[in-house]
């Protein structure tokens, strides 16, 4: 893996919505994924989300944040000719360490309902469904 994983800043904002918009399965909410909605998660969350670099040219991202209590990882891709590479992985552990120093007691992360490559990697990752809960949500 020749990728570097560093901090991810708000001048990566086009390159990361490009590989979104690129990537099957990946929901990009015109709020919360918009340059001021990264901005307010970058700022609230600072040094937890990051970005992955090869050769200059972005080739994956993962956003990490935490409300105090549970920790929250979205929107994490690779580029489709780096996968199987673990980079994932490494950009995951990155941000798993940096929510580690919170103290809080659990991550959760979304999969789009139909991604089944994403959540088959997910749960060869160790990261399994809660079937107690269902997400409900209202838009503001």
């Amino acid at each position: 893996m020749g990728a570097q994983i560093r901090e991810m800043v708000l001048a990566d904002y086009e390159a990361v919505v490009a590989l979104w918009k690129s990537t099957p399965g990946v929901d990009i909410r015109p709020v919360t994924d918009s340059r001021e909605g990264i901005e307010r998660l970058l700022a609230r969350n600072p040094g937890l989300s990051v970005v992955a670099v090869n050769d200059g040219e972005l080739v994956g991202c993962a956003l990490a944040s935490h409300d105090g209590r549970r920790g929250f990882l979205q929107h994490v891709v690779v580029a489709p000719e780096l996968r199987g590479q673990g980079l994932a992985r490494a950009m995951i552990g990155t941000c798993l360490e940096r929510l580690r120093q919170h103290h809080l007691g659990m991550v959760h992360l979304d999969v789009v309902v139909d991604n089944e490559s994403a959540m088959a990697f997910w749960q060869k990752a160790g990261w399994h469904r809660v079937d107690t809960l269902t997400r409900l949500s209202l838009a503001l």
